[in-house]
């Protein structure tokens, strides 16, 4: 599999335009942001910010045609459908495909618009990126973690050529990646995180310091617990095992995290966008109906949320 130069970020967000930045600062000139219509022109009236810095990204319009050899999605997953469909010119023979999205089943859905084979799974973890208006801004970078569903234990020469590919670009560009030996276990886990920790928040509308350990509301743990745990337990009927270390490392996660970062779905509450709520609470309770398994936190979390969400101020102004 040929070395990986060229990169197209589709999805602009938080973690979209922190990516973008790090791929630039390593390889100017092989970095482009995928947009068209109206949201490309505002980018190139407002610009782009990494932590109070303007960055010249170069914008490609999703209506021409490009061969990149990686695509990084970073979008939210309602916006997933919309990305494929302008991604349709910028995908070639050799092109990865790489997700950072939230959930379970972005690859999936990938996987059937451009073949599996291109498509590895993926996720972010240790980051508190923020964005409003084009201004992105983060103490953490995080890791980005990704693999085939099962990777072995010995390294890069257990690794699928694509696997290989990509990691090699991360090493040239500095960015902070892991390849566990089960990676599709780890996709669970980084849901399980989002899950409690995302929801938690966004109901609460606080930043990471109420769940760290120097600072932590109990009562905000034990949602936040109570809700990963009907994850872990639906997860086990799924086949997936996460353990009482699994939650410990969350915490372990969020202590990292800066004290007043905050999570992406309660930067979306504060900004009276749409949540991901049917991909966090929303899958819980579809996959515990398959197996009849009770999640009444999670259902608890998932009407607050969407009541939360019908009860945001109409664009027009009005209530």
């Amino acid at each position: 599999m040929k070395e990986i130069h060229n990169v197209l970020i589709a999805g602009a967000g938080a973690i979209g335009s922190m990516v973008a930045w790090q791929c630039l600062r390593a390889n100017p000139g092989k970095v482009a942001i995928l947009a068209r219509g109206e949201r490309i022109e505002r980018y190139r009236t407002t610009g782009f910010s990494i932590n109070g810095e303007g960055v010249p990204f170069h914008l490609m319009d999703a209506s021409s045609r490009s061969n990149p050899d990686l695509v990084i999605i970073a979008c939210k997953y309602h916006h997933l459908s919309e990305v494929l469909s302008d991604l349709a010119n910028h995908v070639g023979d050799e092109t990865l495909i790489l997700s950072l999205l939230n959930g379970i089943s972005s690859e999936e859905d990938i996987g059937r618009a451009f073949g599996a084979e291109r498509v590895p799974y993926g996720m972010i973890i240790g980051t508190d990126a923020g964005h409003h208006g084009g201004r992105t801004t983060f103490t953490k970078t995080g890791t980005i973690y990704f693999g085939d569903a099962e990777n072995g234990s010995r390294g890069p020469e257990s690794w699928s050529p694509r696997v290989r590919a990509i990691a090699g670009y991360f090493d040239r560009a500095g960015i902070a990646y892991a390849v566990p030996p089960d990676m599709y276990n780890r996709l669970w886990f980084k849901f399980m995180m989002n899950v409690g920790l995302n929801q938690v928040t966004a109901i609460l509308r606080q930043p990471y310091r109420v769940l760290k350990s120097e600072t932590r509301v109990r009562e905000a743990a034990e949602l936040l617990e109570e809700a990963m745990r009907e994850v872990a337990m639906v997860a086990r009927a799924e086949g997936i095992i996460l353990t009482d270390a699994d939650v410990e490392l969350i915490y372990r996660t969020i202590d990292t995290l800066s004290d007043e970062g905050k999570t992406s779905m309660c930067q979306d509450v504060e900004a009276f966008r749409k949540t991901e709520v049917e991909l966090f609470s929303g899958t819980v309770i579809k996959l515990a109906q398959k197996h009849a398994l009770p999640v009444p936190v999670n259902e608890t979390l998932f009407k607050i949320l969407r009541a939360m969400e019908q009860s945001y101020p109409r664009r027009d102004g009005q209530a």
